[in-house]
């Protein structure tokens, strides 16, 4: 239905393609409208409740659920930049936890994923 819209009333595909490219629709869409807070939430709640985090941690992660709440999806090289950067890198705040760095790294990846697939397909 989106994409009757967009092809056929306010424009092409082509001009779809020329101005995002490759992007699915569904991830222009959530990078529009960021992810709802709740969902970034509960992407992140287990990870959260098993994990003894310290503060900067902590810190670290809020700062990743704001990103996606705000951006809908997230560039991993952003880690390396403000506001990240001010809270330190992942590997230095996961460096003697590198199995909670790579549980964070598979949660972005996996509401990246999500961002692309087509809602009840």
């Amino acid at each position: 239905m989106l994409e009757h819209i967009l092809w056929n009333e306010l424009g092409t595909q082509e001009d779809y393609k020329r101005e995002f490219g490759d992007t699915p629709i569904t991830k222009l869409v959530r990078q529009i409208v960021g992810l709802d807070p709740q969902a970034a939430n509960e992407a992140f709640s287990e990870f959260l409740s098993s994990e003894r985090l310290n503060i900067q941690q902590s810190r670290f992660v809020k700062l990743i659920v704001d990103y996606f709440v705000k951006n809908g999806v997230m560039d991993k090289r952003v880690l390396q930049e403000e506001p990240f950067k001010t809270v330190g890198s992942i590997v230095e705040l996961f460096q003697d936890n590198m199995d909670g760095a790579r549980r964070i790294i598979s949660i972005i990846d996996g509401i990246n994923r999500n961002s692309e697939e087509i809602a009840g397909a």
